[in-house]
């Protein structure tokens, strides 16, 4: 069942463990929290593989994803409204369940961003706060 998400306080984000290490992920949460405009909640902050999506942050208005899957071989800091949120899925290899995947898949427009997350719990997390945000527009 999914849970209804809350805005947590500050010390309630999630921010796991990265599953590999992050080149510079200091300067990545900074650009994060820099880029905040007033009023804006922080509402999950999840951490992903080097490779795709690094770190995506989910507020109030919109995502904030530190990836790579739009620019190549360049590093992008990419915000999208939740008005150009097509979907969010879970994936997973075809000859496993759904229910044990580990990987958040977010289409954008026709580009499909991907974060692998550092267990079920955390990628059901992901999906449901992402989830949650496009049935309430």
């Amino acid at each position: 069942m999914a849970r209804v998400p809350m805005s947590p306080s500050a010390s309630d984000i999630l921010c796991p463990v990265p599953q590999t290490p992050l080149v510079d992920d200091r300067t990545d949460l900074a650009m994060i929290y820099d880029s905040l405009f007033d009023g804006e909640q922080l509402d999950g902050l999840y951490r992903g593989c080097d490779k795709g999506v690094r770190l995506v942050a989910v507020t109030n208005r919109r995502l904030m994803m530190v990836e790579t899957t739009s620019c190549e071989d360049r590093l992008a800091m990419t915000s999208v409204p939740f008005s150009r949120v097509i979907s969010v899925s879970y994936l997973v290899s075809t000859d496993k369940s759904v229910a044990y995947s580990t990987t958040v898949g977010i289409l954008v427009q026709e580009v499909m961003y991907e974060l692998g997350c550092r267990g079920e719990e955390q990628a059901r997390e992901l999906h449901d706060l992402i989830a949650w945000q496009l049935v309430c527009e």
